[in-house]
């Protein structure tokens, strides 16, 4: 099952690295819409070249464009995504449900892949995809081999083709499958837009009823390595097999590619120790921050968590003994070590700090011990870590040549027409389509005077395909025994008939020329019309909806004309057996309170199809006592799965108009808008926006940035974090003086949220004018008397029609947040 290893590559020279270490596909990314902004990226021209030098290698590109987009850039995307087409990309890798929905109209012989960051978890969710032209699932990194082993055996049964793809190796995202907020409200870059300025890698303070609980690098998490167990993930169902990288160095991505090549080919095959043991010790000394199994192989959070450091350390040796003058000895910790050469890197840490070196200059060295010459300041007790191995370099720099690796088989049939020429019917296979085509020589062939052209000459001739595409699987020679054929025209002959099943093999990946244009033609077509449709759409009555968490916040909104309670009982109960048990009775609660109000139940994020059942059950016995609870959630199948009003959150990364198209389309009869857009961004949003949607937007609360597998357990002083209902810490960024609330929900996650709080209380006459349905207030964890307030002062904004108030600052007087505005007026202001 797991036949593909898929590496990554930030340039074109990487490509080539990448596919001759041993990987069967590579992803890339042009210049423009990739998920890593500062990567050097790819070239228009580029990108052919790296096409063809990948198909003539029976390798695939995949090309990310897995960003989201905002409505006035959407279809210069798609018109991206035609070149991709037309010169013969294998795949897009895609995260934009409004792009999705675009290439499926445009596009739909494109091989479109979901992006992880597009948290396809559950079974219906998948299915939902492929209905809308997915044909391979990247699934969330936070998903076990258990769970991805049930989607499969589902998607088995029911005969459905559907691709898994999993990450293997590499950096893992601290949020749930990457889709962090974090990077966008600290600096402005958005992770959603490829501009991840990875905080999670910084340092960080734990705080918990004032008291400091622990400190390091809390939210960094050691790197993904699975090329032990590759086994289980192939039992599990999985196709392909992903390394992280595409910011990463040649010397990377040659060994770790080389790593995994090699125990894929050998999975089922009981592997030579000492290879095994060269194999991890390579892995070793390549960039890690130290591996863990994941969450995919079932590690804890704690155990996948790096809490003490966010970088490479290297691969420890042993500690400083002695210092004389220069020369400094290094004792071994251990006989089993790499053997030191010059030219190699070692760091020393005193502390938390590591000074590097390139060896230059080593004295002496056995199986305890290393003698070295320094001026670097060090000392006794430093610990001494190789970071850096010359042999493991010199060892990838075969990889580096451009080469067309012969591994197709070719058959061919050779004979002698009635005109005396040479005529070969030759035959290959690409992705299970036979290609056949035929080959007439120009000269004809001669009787031969004295030595004939034997078949075994011809063949021997033909053999010799090097530097191209095929191998000689079979040939058939049937010529009279007494012609003659110059070496050099048999030569010339192969030359000819091998260029021409490339040409055939590079035009399989492509379109028709006549298909493309016409495809071309469309698009432009539909771009034109399209710039007509944007309308003017003001709001005259602006709907206000609430988000609240518990039933005495219920009984005080009660008396507000509010028109739906979002309500999110998630961080009511410690554990899942306790959440399932209540939950039935505190919504038919909720709803006997308000009565006269629409109950939307919001889902958690990264919900489980175990939980999906469960609540289904429970709306549908809540239904036959006359109780009707709406559902909100981020998984683009809910309307499937429910018969009620279902609505998106925020997590659905509402960003354009054709992301509500394909929502509405689904069933969604309300949308939350990205709290990322600029109000220019919402504005285009609803004016291109051609159907019957509610749109939503989040005007108040501590936003929510992130959510989280990890649940701060194994803290660097050896503590547990242990919150109670209700309860948060702080962790807060030492450098940048940015503070988070955490919370958890029943089950177990972390969920950060802004300790500054949004209020676009003052804009309200502005969200009128952008056209928008209904605006949200997200009370969830304040006092009754906080909420009471608050609730006051919006609905007493939206009936005071001509005032020269600051709302804003009425809230500011008794908020013990600190109030932005967020990105509503300037946008993610650091994106490239």
């Amino acid at each position: 099952m797991l036949t593909e290893l898929l590496a990554p590559a930030g340039s074109y020279e990487i490509l080539v690295v990448a596919i001759n270490a041993g990987a069967n596909a590579v992803y890339i990314a042009g210049h423009r819409y990739g998920a890593r902004a500062f990567a050097h990226n790819f070239t228009s021209e580029e990108l052919e070249k790296a096409v063809e030098y990948a198909h003539l290698n029976n390798a695939q590109v995949h090309v990310t464009v897995n960003t989201l987009f905002h409505s006035e850039e959407i279809l210069e995307v798609l018109k991206y995504t035609q070149f991709l087409y037309r010169i013969g990309v294998d795949a897009v890798i895609v995260q934009d449900l409004g792009l999705l929905y675009l290439l499926k109209r445009f596009l739909p012989d494109l091989n479109v892949h979901s992006s992880t960051q597009m948290t396809l978890r559950d079974y219906e969710s998948l299915l939902w995809a492929r209905d809308n032209g997915v044909s391979r699932i990247i699934l969330p990194r936070e998903m076990s081999t258990t769970e991805i082993k049930n989607i499969h055996n589902k998607l088995e049964k029911e005969d459905i083709n559907l691709d898994l793809e999993v990450f293997g190796h590499g950096s893992l995202c601290y949020c749930i499958s990457g889709d962090c907020y974090m990077s966008s409200y600290i600096h402005g870059r958005s992770a959603n837009r490829g501009a991840c300025s990875q905080p999670c890698r910084s340092q960080y303070k734990l705080k918990y009823k004032n008291k400091n609980i622990s400190t390091g690098c809390l939210i960094s998490t050691h790197d993904l390595a699975t090329f032990n167990n590759l086994k289980e993930i192939n039992d599990a169902g999985v196709k392909s097999i992903k390394i992280e990288g595409r910011l990463k160095s040649e010397d990377y991505v040659a060994t770790v590619v080389n790593t995994y090549h090699t125990l894929m080919e050998n999975m089922d095959k009981e592997i030579d120790p000492l290879l095994l043991k060269d194999l991890n010790r390579d892995m070793d000394l390549t960039f890690n921050r130290y591996y863990t199994n994941g969450y995919i192989l079932d590690d804890a959070p704690g155990d996948v968590m790096g809490r003490e450091s966010s970088y490479h350390q290297g691969l420890y040796l042993g500690d400083i003994v002695k210092i004389n003058g220069e020369e400094v000895t290094i004792k071994f910790e251990s006989p089993d070590h790499p053997t030191l050469i010059n030219g190699d890197g070692i760091g020393f840490k005193n502390r938390s700090k590591i000074r590097g070196i390139y060896i230059d200059n080593i004295l002496k060295q056995d199986e305890n011990e290393i003698i070295i010459k320094t001026t670097r300041e060090v000392y006794v007790g430093d610990k001494v870590y190789i970071s850096y191995s010359k042999n493991l370099h010199d060892k990838v720099k075969k990889y580096k040549k451009e080469q067309v690796q012969s591994n197709i088989p070719l058959s061919l049939d050779v004979a002698k027409n009635n005109k005396d020429k040479i005529v070969i019917n030759a035959s290959f296979q690409v992705d299970n389509t036979n290609i056949s085509y035929g080959y007439k020589s120009k000269e004809k062939i001669e009787k031969a005077q004295k030595r004939p052209t034997t078949p075994e000459i011809i063949e021997k001739q033909f053999q010799k395909t090097g530097n191209t595409p095929f191998y000689i699987k079979q040939i058939k020679i049937n010529i009279p025994e007494d012609i003659f054929i110059p070496i050099g025209q048999i030569n010339r002959i192969r030359r000819e008939l091998l260029n021409k099943g490339k040409q055939l093999l590079l035009e399989h990946y492509k379109p028709k020329e006549k298909e493309a244009e016409d495809k071309r033609i469309t698009i432009k077509q539909f771009i034109k019309k399209h710039k007509n449709t944007k309308q003017n759409k003001k709001t005259d009555y602006l709907g206000i909806n609430i988000i609240i968490n518990n039933i005495e916040q219920v009984k005080t909104i009660t008396k507000y004309p509010i028109n739906k309670i979002y309500y999110d009982p998630s961080y009511t109960y410690k554990n899942k057996k306790t959440y399932f048990e209540n939950l039935e009775k505190e919504l038919e609660e909720v709803q006997n309170i308000a009565y006269d109000k629409e109950i939307v139940l919001t889902l958690p994020a990264f919900i489980s199809d175990n939980d999906l059942t469960k609540i289904k059950t429970i709306i549908e016995n809540l239904k036959e006592k006359n109780i009707n609870i709406s559902i909100q959630g981020d998984s683009p199948a809910l309307p499937k799965i429910f018969e009620t009003q279902v609505y998106g959150s925020h997590t659905l990364n509402v960003w354009n108009n054709y992301t509500t198209k394909i929502l509405n389309d689904t069933g969604f009869k309300a949308l939350t808008i990205s709290n990322e857009l600029s109000k220019k961004e919402i504005e285009d949003l609803i004016q291109y926006n051609t159907t019957d949607c509610n749109m939503e937007l989040i005007v108040f609360g501590n936003q929510e940035i992130m959510v989280t597998n990890d649940n701060f357990t194994k803290l660097t002083e050896g503590n547990d974090l242990n919150l109670e209902t209700y309860e948060y810490a702080i962790v807060e960024d030492k450098k940048n003086n940015y503070k988070f609330k955490i919370l958890q929900d029943y089950n177990n996650r972390t969920h950060f949220f802004n300790t500054d709080c949004l209020s676009l209380i003052d804009e309200i006459d502005t969200i009128k004018e952008l056209g928008i349905d209904s605006i949200v207030l997200d009370c969830r964890f304040t006092s009754n008397n906080y909420l009471n307030k608050v609730v006051s002062l919006y609905i007493q904004r939206l009936q005071d029609t001509d005032t020269d108030i600051s709302y804003f600052d009425e809230i500011k007087g008794f908020s013990n947040s600190a109030l932005n505005k967020g990105n509503f007026e300037s946008g993610r202001r650091l994106e490239r």
